[in-house]
C-alpha cells in the first residue's frame, strides 16, 4: 500500500512538473454598461478591456445576477462559437434555482481572431484571463464554469495551459480544439472510439466535417489547408499539433476541481470526439455523458442521458452536486 502511494503521489508530482503555464493578461477599464436583451433578466453588466501577450486588446462585457436566496456559489456561462452573444440562459433559472448567482460574457469581436499571427492557444489567453478577472472578484465563493463548443474550448485551454481553476466545471460538446491536427489534417483520419463514463461507445469521426467550421479553422489557425483537399503538410501538421488543448506541456491533472462532460452521440461532427481526445488524457477523475436525440451536432439540452434526464436538467444537477470548496 505505501509503495502504491508513494507511485501515486511522485506520478502527479511528474505531471505537475511537466506542465507548462502560459502567462495571463490583464483585466482593465470596468465600466457599468446597460445589458442587451440576449442576457438573462435582472442582470447588471460591466464592460472591459482584456489585453493579453501576442493578440490584439478586446472589449467584453460580463453580466452578474444574484439568486433569490442565500448566494452559495457562482456559475459562469460561456457560449459556443466566437462568444458574440451571452449564452446558456435557458439554463440560468436552474442554476438561481439552486443558489447559485449567474455570470454571462460575450465579446465585441470574436475572441478566436487574434488580430495578431492566428493561434487559438495564444488567442484562448483572453477568455482565460476574463474568466481568472470574474472568479477573483468573487473568490469568497466557489465558482463554476459550464461552456459549450467552442467556449468549452477556450476553457480547455484556460485550464490545461493557463492555470485557471475554478472548482468545477461542465462541458458540452469540447473542448473543440483538443486536436486540432487530427480535425484539420488530409488524408482524414480514421474515426476514433468514444468511450463514456455513462453510456455505451461509439466510434466518431476526428475530422472538422462541416463548411462553416472549417472555414472557421482555417482562418483561426492561419492556415487555409485545414479540412481541404491536399494532402497536409509536415509543417502544418507540427503547427496544428502545436496550438491544440491537448500537447505536449499541457496540464492534466486537475485533483481539486470536478470535470463533466456531455457529447451528442449521433456522429454528426466531430465534437464528441474531440471532446473525448481531452477527457481520456484527464489523470484526475473526469465524468463523461452520452446524450441521446440531440436534435444537431451538438445540442445536449433537451437530448437525454442514459437514464433519460434532458440536458437542461441533468447539467445543472451535476453542477449543483459538484461546486463546493
Amino acid at each position: 500500500m505505501k509503495v502504491l502511494i508513494i507511485t501515486t503521489l511522485l506520478l502527479a508530482a511528474a505531471e505537475i512538473c511537466a506542465a507548462q503555464t502560459l502567462p495571463m493578461g490583464s483585466v482593465t477599464n470596468p465600466t457599468s454598461v446597460s445589458c442587451t436583451t440576449n442576457f438573462y433578466p435582472r442582470s447588471a453588466c460591466t464592460s472591459v478591456t482584456v489585453s493579453c501577450p501576442n493578440v490584439a486588446d478586446i472589449q467584453a462585457t460580463y453580466s452578474y445576477v444574484g439568486p433569490k436566496g442565500s448566494k452559495v456559489g457562482v456559475v459562469v456561462l460561456v457560449n459556443g462559437a466566437e462568444d458574440l452573444t451571452p449564452g446558456g440562459t435557458h439554463y440560468a433559472g436552474a442554476y438561481l434555482d439552486y443558489d447559485f448567482a449567474v455570470e454571462q460574457i460575450d465579446f465585441a469581436t470574436g475572441w478566436e481572431a487574434t488580430g495578431e499571427t492566428p493561434n487559438l492557444k495564444n488567442a484562448a489567453c483572453r477568455v482565460a484571463t476574463l474568466l481568472n478577472y470574474m472568479q477573483q472578484a468573487t473568490k469568497a465563493f466557489p465558482f463554476g464554469v459550464h461552456a459549450g463548443s467552442a467556449g468549452a474550448g477556450a476553457v480547455g485551454y484556460a485550464l490545461a495551459w493557463y492555470g485557471f481553476a475554478p472548482q468545477a466545471v461542465e462541458l458540452t460538446s469540447g473542448p473543440s480544439f483538443s486536436n486540432i491536427r487530427l480535425g484539420c489534417e488530409v488524408p482524414r483520419p480514421a474515426h476514433l472510439l468514444v468511450v463514456p463514463t455513462n453510456g455505451s461507445s461509439w466510434t466518431d469521426l476526428l475530422n472538422y466535417n462541416e463548411t462553416n467550421t472549417e472555414a472557421n479553422m482555417q482562418a483561426w489557425t492561419g492556415n487555409p489547408t485545414c479540412a481541404g483537399t491536399e494532402f497536409t503538410s509536415g509543417p502544418s501538421d507540427a503547427a496544428w499539433a502545436a496550438m491544440s488543448v491537448v500537447y505536449t506541456g499541457a496540464k492534466n491533472y486537475f485533483p481539486n476541481m470536478a470535470i463533466s462532460g456531455w457529447i451528442c452521440n449521433n456522429e454528426a461532427n466531430n465534437s464528441a470526439s474531440q471532446t473525448y481526445e481531452f477527457f481520456e488524457q484527464i489523470t484526475s477523475p473526469w465524468s463523461l455523458t452520452a446524450m441521446t436525440g440531440c436534435t444537431g451536432a451538438e445540442d445536449v439540452d433537451f437530448a437525454t442521458t442514459p437514464q433519460g434526464v434532458q440536458g437542461v436538467v441533468a447539467i445543472p444537477a451535476d453542477m449543483q452536486a459538484n461546486l463546493h470548496f
